[in-house]
């Protein structure tokens, strides 16, 4: 009674006003979305839970299960943390055996086509992706890079002048350099990426005077920007760009540079094709690549792919060219795998 006698004394040019505005928004459709989110996330809260199986460090994924369940109370994130490795097989042996019980995956991105290829994941196309370039999401709704990791030639400024900074993958062939690089003994899928952007002849061309140049192959990236920080070497082949700014900015004596277009690797974000959670499923994923949560990746030093969110520095991404990511590769990961044994000499 009290809010009619309130709008009774409303004058009835602002009722005309109000009722215009009431008309235009429903035009708009923006009365419908509030209502089907709204709805959405009512549903999402009944299922009260979502399961996230991820190959993300420990920091990224406790924040992302952080902000997740405070901008959805009622809703719980369990998440597995694991190697890509690992959780492609427990995602395969749980739906070979009839059991899906992840809701969502991250898995990297040549792990990805084999869960695909046993129908593991689903479309969705989340309203979020169309705030991300081509090159890091399919065409079909399957999958979305959040962040990446760009492969870099990283160097010891204090060991290499100026005038000799090599500025691309080609400029590691002069003489110079011959026993002076290290580079990853394991490093099959910057080998199948650098392989495809080159093309087979040259790519063959390349690597053979790239091992010609006898680099030391050691395990680890982390490891060997340490080693490359000590000066013990002056280059290394490859080395991911967020590890040497974190170093750089702590102040090792580390600068890179990056071979344009950039190869990137990357777990990738997809539904499961029989979600036990589906409605949270979906709002996991729309959260996971909202502005939010690409800004919260960038503070724990991931470098976002979300196009209207830069890195910490924006140099890690900003005006690069980036090669397109590929899950495909997966299907000839094998014969670059002993391509690269025999070419750099791995048993």
């Amino acid at each position: 009674m009290l809010l009619v006698r309130r709008l009774a004394k409303v004058p009835v040019s602002r009722w005309f006003s109000l009722i215009s505005l009431l008309t235009a928004l429903s035009a708009t459709g923006a009365f419908a979305q509030v209502s089907s989110d709204a709805e959405r996330i009512s549903r999402a809260k009944k299922e009260g839970l979502v399961n996230l199986y991820t190959s993300w460090d420990a920091d990224r994924s406790a924040e992302m299960k952080r902000l997740f369940e405070k901008r959805y109370p009622g809703i719980q994130a369990n998440v597995y943390r694991a190697t890509s490795g690992a959780i492609s097989s427990k995602i395969a042996l749980e739906a070979k055996a009839g059991r899906f019980e992840f809701d969502v995956a991250t898995p990297g991105d040549l792990f990805w086509k084999g869960l695909y290829d046993q129908k593991i994941f689903a479309p969705y196309c989340s309203p979020e992706r169309d705030a991300y370039p081509i090159d890091v999401k399919d065409d079909r709704c399957y999958w979305t890079m959040p962040h990446l990791n760009t492969h870099v030639i990283v160097f010891n400024s204090q060991l290499v002048a100026k005038n000799e900074i090599p500025r691309n993958n080609q400029d590691l062939l002069q003489p110079r350099w011959k026993d002076k690089l290290v580079m990853s003994s394991d490093d099959y899928r910057w080998f199948a990426y650098t392989m495809d952007k080159l093309g087979e002849t040259q790519g063959v061309e390349f690597m053979k005077r790239l091992a010609a140049q006898k680099p030391s192959l050691r395990a680890g990236h982390a490891i060997q920007l340490q080693l490359l920080a000590a000066g013990e070497f002056p280059v290394n082949v490859m080395g991911y760009g967020f590890q040497a700014e974190q170093m750089r900015t702590k102040g090792a004596p580390l600068d890179w540079v990056a071979d344009e277009p950039v190869t990137v690797t990357g777990a990738v974000i997809s539904i499961s094709s029989r979600p036990p959670h589906p409605e949270a499923a979906k709002l996991l994923i729309d959260f996971l690549l909202s502005q939010d949560a690409q800004k919260a990746m960038a503070r724990l030093h991931s470098v976002p792919s979300r196009a209207d969110v830069l890195p910490d520095p924006p140099r890690l991404s900003k005006g690069l060219k980036l090669y397109p990511v590929k899950p495909e590769l997966a299907e000839v990961m094998n014969k670059r795998t002993e391509q690269f044994r025999a070419l750099f000499g791995q048993k």
